[in-house]
């Protein structure tokens, strides 16, 4: 085991004890099936509280424990990982928008009944999609007497099918013609709310990743937050803040996916000894690119700077994360990958972490442009 997956897992039995312990003995392929119990153990082990605040009930996690946490979750199930990294990216986003400028006060009663009752979050957001903030709106509310109706769709929608609550960006027109953002807080047993097949993948179909559609579904006005966010704008302080925790999380998730693997080659002390410290170096290299953006995350000072930094890190561990697939399967060998489904499956979820936004490619002007001194402008 190495230093980096020690402290994972010390973090993830202190904020969810019993968790590992539980799905350990289950089989890779249940937990990645469309069938797993990884999130219903989540719920049971208080993991829904993880990011809210210790007054409120919740773990009060800091951002470097909850990407250890995550990093945990990634090596028993990483369909679990990243249906967590979901929940938990909604989750920061409310408590970043609780303490801030905007909060009209419901926002807390909602972060301390997560934490109390267990609430599924599932994100309705864009998630950085191109030409989108993190909290670019995906559906429209229409005004009503007594608040909103919303209608639109998000796919794919990880934690659609055990989400207690939707937290959906929607765009709300103005009567000048413009619009303003929302972000409606939505029961997932609402009318009006339906799941439709869309992951057809057969990788990580445990994190429930299908089509969520509303129709007309009625919010009422007090669970309409409005940020004060310009739709089509550059990205504000609570988008950035957002945009920071997503990236942080989800690549966790992916770097416990990998150490799984890792842990398996260096167990086997298969190759050479000079092989096997070129993979734990990798791995350890990905895990301090994270862990020292998770460390700025804590200190609340987030900007373009920030970001960008974030984003570097992010397709910096990318790369590593490939290579160290690539080393662990290698040094398992032929017969390994034979004998179980494990090895490859593993080496496909490595390059997952290249699909969620935003893209390299999309990325890499306003990264250089920021390099040389101008804001940073995503698209």
């Amino acid at each position: 085991m190495t230093h980096s997956m020690r402290l994972a897992r010390e973090a993830c039995e202190m904020f969810l004890p019993g968790l590992a312990d539980s799905l350990a003995p289950v089989p890779l392929e249940t937990l990645e099936s469309r069938e797993s119990p990884g999130l219903d153990t989540f719920r049971r082990a208080g993991g829904p509280g993880l990011l809210v605040p210790t007054e409120y009930g919740g773990g009060g996690a800091s951002a470097l424990e909850a990407v250890r946490v995550t990093r945990a979750l990634g090596t028993l199930s990483p369909s679990l990982a990243v249906a967590a990294t979901m929940h938990n990216f909604s989750v920061a986003s409310l408590v970043a928008l609780a303490g801030s400028a905007e909060a009209s006060g419901l926002e807390w009663l909602v972060i301390e009944g997560i934490a109390r009752d267990c609430l599924l979050v599932a994100s309705g957001f864009s998630e950085g999609r191109a030409g989108r903030g993190i909290l670019s709106a995906t559906m429209n509310a229409r005004p009503v007497d007594d608040g909103y109706r919303v209608t639109g769709s998000k796919k794919p929608c990880s934690l659609a099918r055990s989400m207690d609550v939707l937290s959906a960006s929607v765009a709300i027109p103005l009567p000048d013609g413009g619009t303003e953002l929302g972000v409606a807080l939505i029961p997932a047993a609402s009318p009006g709310i339906t799941r439709h097949p869309f992951w057809a993948s057969p990788y990580l179909a445990g994190a429930e990743s299908d089509e969520v559609r509303l129709d007309d579904v009625e919010v009422p006005a007090e669970a309409m937050l409005k940020p004060k966010v310009t739709l089509g704008g550059g990205l504000d302080m609570l988008q950035t803040v957002a945009f920071v925790w997503f990236e942080v999380l989800v690549t966790s998730a992916y770097t416990g996916a990998v150490a799984r693997l890792a842990e398996q080659a260096l167990s086997a002390a298969r190759g050479s000894v000079t092989d096997r410290a070129a993979l734990a170096a990798g791995l350890e290299a990905a895990v301090a690119l994270v862990e020292n953006q998770a460390r700025a995350v804590e200190t609340g000072e987030i900007g373009d700077d920030e970001l960008a930094a974030v984003l570097t890190a992010r397709f910096a561990a990318q790369d590593l994360l490939i290579q160290a697939a690539n080393q662990a399967a290698e040094l398992l060998g032929g017969m390994a990958y034979i004998a179980s489904s494990e090895v490859g499956y593993l080496l496909a979820v490595s390059r997952a972490l290249a699909f969620h936004p935003p893209s390299r490619s999309s990325s890499v002007q306003a990264l250089l442009d920021h390099q040389a001194g101008q804001p940073l402008r995503l698209s």
